[in-house]
């Protein structure tokens, strides 16, 4: 064989390897960029997924209005006058709330008339503190409710409304508890505990005028869990 020859076949079998070796490079990456796209197309479902649960887990709140009463104990300029003067009624006892801002007013105790909040005012009274009697109106407020434990949330933040519309009655009391045993869990979310705490307090208080010193409280504390859900 001349060499001619031999030098044609090793340049020919050279370029057959080089040929063979793209061809392996090239269906290689495309297996990958199949797999990767395969495995895009699963994130993205699994992304579709959760963000369809937390969609489901937002719930629409509806509050008809309510209309009550409290014992106004102060009207001040700024907020910072107004929660000192809270701070200085629980030393003294008193569960006290800023009822509205500019000007910021602090009442305490919740009832459905004046006449009903007639033994708080004498408490306050008694421990040299001017009140007047102060009526306070909430219209109907729709809100959307998400996050851990929202629907949980719901029920008792619709039960804090019917406590304002109905009363502090031992149903409405009970109904609380009912709603906090059988869907809290282990692991309630935390922003639903302190409300639950005052509902404890409340039932404590087997005297009618303790338990509407605390109503007030209750009411705002469900409030504030509302704008922590809400996003507000």
């Amino acid at each position: 064989m001349k060499a001619t020859e031999r030098i044609r076949i090793v340049i020919v079998l050279i370029l057959g390897m080089l040929a063979l070796g793209l061809l392996t490079w090239g269906i290689g990456k495309v297996y990958l960029e199949l797999v990767g796209q395969s495995s895009g197309v699963i994130a993205d479902r699994a992304q579709n997924h959760s963000t369809g649960s937390n969609t489901s887990a937002v719930n629409v709140l509806s509050l008809p209005g309510v209309t009550f009463w409290t014992c106004q104990v102060g009207v001040f300029q700024s907020e910072g006058n107004a929660q000192l003067r809270k701070e200085q009624l629980a030393v003294l006892g008193f569960n006290a709330e800023v009822t509205s801002s500019n000007p910021w007013a602090v009442g305490v105790g919740l009832g459905y008339s004046s006449g009903e909040l007639q033994g708080v005012r004498q408490s306050l009274a008694e421990k040299g503190i001017p009140n007047v009697p102060k009526q306070i109106v909430f219209p109907e407020r729709t809100f959307r409710v998400a996050g851990n434990g929202s629907q949980l949330a719901v029920k008792l933040l619709q039960n804090a409304n019917t406590v304002l519309q109905k009363g502090l009655t031992s149903d409405t009391l009970a109904k609380e508890k009912e709603i906090w045993d059988t869907q809290a869990g282990d692991y309630p979310p935390k922003e639903l505990e302190k409300l639950h705490q005052l509902y404890n307090l409340v039932r404590e208080k087997t005297v009618p005028d303790e338990q509407k010193a605390l109503g007030l409280s209750l009411f705002f504390e469900s409030q504030r869990v509302i704008n922590r859900l809400s996003g507000k």
